[in-house]
């Protein structure tokens, strides 16, 4: 059975059960903040799970999910992954153990159709209720139920006696039996046994306590199922798999890992296992709008993608490859999750762009860390210290396990204990500066008291599309995190209303500005949020006292919201320009409107050509003298996409949805402010264009009075420029050329002087050339030179012909560059240009290396240049006479 028809038939199997099937999330919770990933396949109900927003009581979905808290064990065991599957149905103060566990078997042994005598139980230790319906109304043996305790089957992991407080609850799982020919063989063997007889297919979670203490638990008024199976794990039970890795989801990907690798045997290889998990996650987090970087969600996919590319070191693949593997992983997702096919070029670009980052990265890393080494031999020392560890890893981005092995060649140790040490300060660091917090139910105190508002007050009204300002009444106040009854001057405040026309900042646009007003009273708004169903207007109390149930005025800046709806709707405009002008592929990956421009991020594969850009600007400009209506309409999601509207991936919608349609010609799903027509977007302008990471470039646009503002600036740069060149009625543009052609005729005449000089060295060197049985040999050291000057030097000696040996020398501040260039003939007689610059660099307490017939280094000890470039003449010799 394929892993596609299982994941149908679950879903349908709970459909019938009367189960809302629900979309996967993304990968990233849009409104969770105190997670990086989705990590089960309940963290899209946290609503549900506390009580609020229960429009439907079962759910069913199949949820994709991330964790990398085993990254070590990926590949290595037979389960373990990042990115996974998670099939599981939900109940939210509706049924719960008698169906769970009856609809569990069901699934099982009718709809899988698994022997039950393959099967095994576990349950929580005081959880008769569970250990009943088992033994009485499925019929499970005796023999095959078995009891553990809080470690192992109670979520969260031992919460009676170690917290956290909150809902929580007894779990009891389903185990299939492989037999006794695997594993450990032991008479007795079960569940508890991780020999790897027993797969863990799913767990069932009972919440239905509230803990309040330690071994505190208070019944739950209402009682939530929360279950787990992982699609992989089935999967691989399913297809008599000895690994998750041997099934269909994963064979196609690995064989193609193997194929670039040239490996012809199919023995298990723990690298090619690891590079296939951490493809797939990083082609779904892209997918889902995770782009690499050094923070956060990113910061994991940039690591996930390094240590593919250093696992494809491991089994001989030097370049960049994992971009090849994209295509794998999309053909074999790409049923349950089409947008992979759709996407797959810029995903494939994206990967391909951080595999040449990394490849650079190791590259540099590697020329510090000899440096270091060279360094540390010169001193005597034999470790390298954590900080310097630390440095590469922070600064560089070069694995600890790379210089480990680097190290351990040239016969030294690093200091892990004081790298570890430097590590955990970042980690604090970061601690401290992230939003991310470590428990899924848990919120800071500002979030806490906002949210608690939500739950209490009524919704916000916001009739902002219609109005600028409107009649309303202060209905909560938070000061610093806290409730309070009223507020005076020169406070800051977040101010509920019961209706407001402010815009909260939302689908990359910013929220409004304005005013608060009463008798005696103004409130400057600077800036306005939404947390769950209120929006929270952020100001300062410039005059008077606000108080809660005041009645006040609330006003939009009109010029400011008319600056951000120019920037919105021509954001629009843009994306419609962009695919008409580069092809079909182009999709918003992220976008800000401000007051003062707009930043549009697409997927495109090449730097924009300066027509490209032209046309584009031109194009918006076009749409924007058509005058076209701007209109919204509000209807439900089939509806909008049958009327061809575009909507993000991975952004989540509701039943009815906002398109805001521009004339016959785009029709987008967004929330945002706009204006009533085209015409009012006045100029349009690009100001930049740029690549923000592989397959993603970024337009900066500016519209009306900003747009005005850069002409009056470019006119009056271009007075400068007239002033400086004491120009008066001139043509800039061929005073410009006229002087970029001067400097380009000064550069020649400066390399002519340059090269005469190298001229002038070449004949000075000339005459300490040796000539020993036919080979001319020099070693010499060359005053004033730079690296670039001493490879010119001795290219010229090389000069096409056989017989050279040649060694060059030159100091620049404190660092000592060498080149060594030898005939193919001396090569022939053991003379290896790369073994040679190493043994006479070593000297000078550094270290370097190449090609047998031409090769470079670096040194530091200038006092024994003189025994290094002798050395040099010496091995020539012996190699001449040979």
């Amino acid at each position: 059975m394929t892993a596609n028809e299982i994941r149908r038939r679950f879903l349908d199997f709970f459909k019938s059960k009367g189960h809302k099937i629900v979309k996967s999330d993304s990968l990233v919770p849009a409104n969770d903040p105190s997670v990086l990933f989705t990590s089960a396949g309940m963290g899209q109900f946290k609503e549900q799970f506390m009580g609020r927003n229960i429009v439907f009581k079962r759910a069913a979905s199949c949820q994709k999910c991330l964790r990398t808290g085993d990254l070590d064990n990926v590949g290595r065991t037979p389960f373990h992954h990042t990115f996974f599957e998670m099939l599981g149905n939900f109940s939210f103060g509706d049924y719960f153990k008698n169906d769970a566990i009856a609809w569990s078997w069901e699934f099982v042994t009718k709809e899988l159709g698994i022997k039950s005598e393959l099967l095994w139980v576990s349950v929580y230790k005081d959880d008769r209720e569970a250990y009943n319906i088992w033994k009485d109304k499925i019929g499970v043996p005796l023999g095959r139920i078995k009891r553990f305790g809080a470690a192992d089957n109670y979520w969260p992991a031992n919460a009676p006696l170690e917290g956290p407080n909150g809902p929580c609850g007894p779990c009891s799982e389903i185990f299939f039996d492989k037999g006794i020919g695997v594993g450990c063989g032991k008479k007795g063997c079960n569940p508890s046994c991780g020999c790897g007889r027993f797969v863990e297919i799913w767990n069932l979670v009972f919440t239905q306590f509230n803990r309040v203490g330690k071994e505190k638990l208070e019944p739950l008024k209402s009682r939530n199922i929360d279950t787990g199976m992982g699609l992989e794990r089935i999967a691989a039970v399913m297809q008599g798999a000895d690994t998750n890795f041997d099934t269909d989801i994963f064979v196609p990907i690995t064989s193609k890992i193997r194929d670039i690798a040239g490996i012809k045997s199919f023995k298990p290889s723990y690298q090619v296992n690891a590079i296939a998990d951490h493809i797939r996650a990083a082609v779904f987090m892209i997918a889902d709008g995770v782009l690499p970087s050094n923070e956060e969600t990113g910061y994991v996919e940039r690591m996930l993608i390094r240590r593919a590319y250093r696992l494809g070191r491991e089994i001989g693949i030097e370049k960049p490859f994992l971009y090849k593997v994209v295509p794998a992983v999309a053909k074999t997702m790409k049923g349950p999750y089409p947008e992979l096919e759709s996407m797959r070029e810029n995903i494939a670009d994206v990967v391909f762009s951080e595999e040449k980052r990394f490849k650079n990265t190791l590259e540099e890393g590697l020329e510090v860390l000899s440096d270091v080494s060279a360094k540390l031999k010169s001193e005597g020392r034999k470790t390298v210290s954590g900080k310097e560890v630390f440095k590469l890893y922070d600064t560089y981005g070069f694995p600890v396990e790379l210089t480990r092995e680097f190290a351990e060649k040239e016969g030294l140790d690093i200091d892990l204990k004081g790298f570890e040490a430097l590590m955990e300060g970042q980690r604090k660091l970061a601690r401290k500066k992230t939003k991310i917090k470590g428990k899924i139910f848990e919120e800071s105190g500002r979030e806490r008291i906002l949210l608690k508002l939500s739950h209490i007050l009524k919704p916000t009204i916001f009739h902002g599309y219609e109005k600028c300002h409107s009649e309303a009444k202060v209905v909560a106040l938070v000061e610093n995190g806290n409730r309070v009854k009223e507020a005076g001057e020169g406070k800051m405040v977040e101010i509920v209303l019961d209706k407001t026309p402010f815009y909260a900042e939302a689908g990359g646009q910013i929220g409004d500005a304005g005013s608060i007003t009463g008798r005696h009273l103004r409130i400057k708004v600077d800036d306005t949020v939404k947390v769950d169903r209120l929006i929270i207007h952020r100001g300062e109390v410039v005059k008077g006292v606000v108080k809660e149930k005041t009645k006040v005025t609330a006003a939009i800046d009109e010029d400011s919201r008319l600056d951000i709806a120019r920037n919105h709707t021509a954001t629009h405009m843009l994306h419609f320009a962009l695919r008409e002008i580069l092809g079909r592929h182009v999709k918003q990956s992220g976008s800000l409107v401000t007051r003062d421009k707009l930043r549009f991020d697409f997927t495109h594969f090449k730097k924009l050509e300066e027509r490209e850009l032209e046309r584009t600007e031109e194009f918006v400009n076009e749409l924007a003298r058509l005058n076209s209506t701007v209109k919204s309409s509000r209807l439900t999601l089939e509806e909008a996409r049958r009327h061809g509207a575009m909507a993000l991936f991975g952004e989540k919608y509701g039943k009815r949805v906002r398109m805001i349609s521009i004339g016959d010609y785009s029709r987008e799903l967004c929330g945002g402010t706009h204006l009533d027509a085209t015409g009012e977007v006045g100029l349009f302008r690009i100001r930049s264009e740029s690549s923000i990471a592989g397959g993603i470039r970024r337009i900066e646009a500016v519209t009306g009075r900003a747009a005005y503002r850069t002409l009056k600036e470019d006119d009056e740069k271009l007075r400068d420029i007239r002033s400086i060149l004491k120009l008066q009625g001139a043509d800039e543009v061929k005073a410009v050329e006229d002087l970029a052609s001067r400097v380009k005729r000064l550069e020649k005449e400066v390399t002519a002087l340059k090269s005469g000089a190298k001229s002038g060295l070449y004949e000075e060197l000339s005459g300490q050339i040796e000539e020993v049985k036919g080979i001319r040999v020099l070693s010499a050291d060359v005053k004033g030179a730079d690296a670039s000057t001493l490879r010119a030097l001795a290219d010229r000696f090389k000069g096409g012909e056989a017989g050279y040996a040649v060694m060059l020398s030159a100091r620049r501040r404190d660092k000592i560059n060498l080149v060594c260039a030898v005939s193919k003939d001396m090569v022939a007689k053991g003379v290896d240009a790369g073994e040679v610059v190493k043994e006479v660099s070593s000297l000078l307490g550094g270290s370097g290396g190449g090609r047998p017939d031409f090769a470079q280094a670096g040194g530091r000890d200038a006092s024994r240049l003189e025994e290094a470039l002798q050395l040099a003449r010496d091995i020539f010799k012996e190699g001449a006479s040979k």
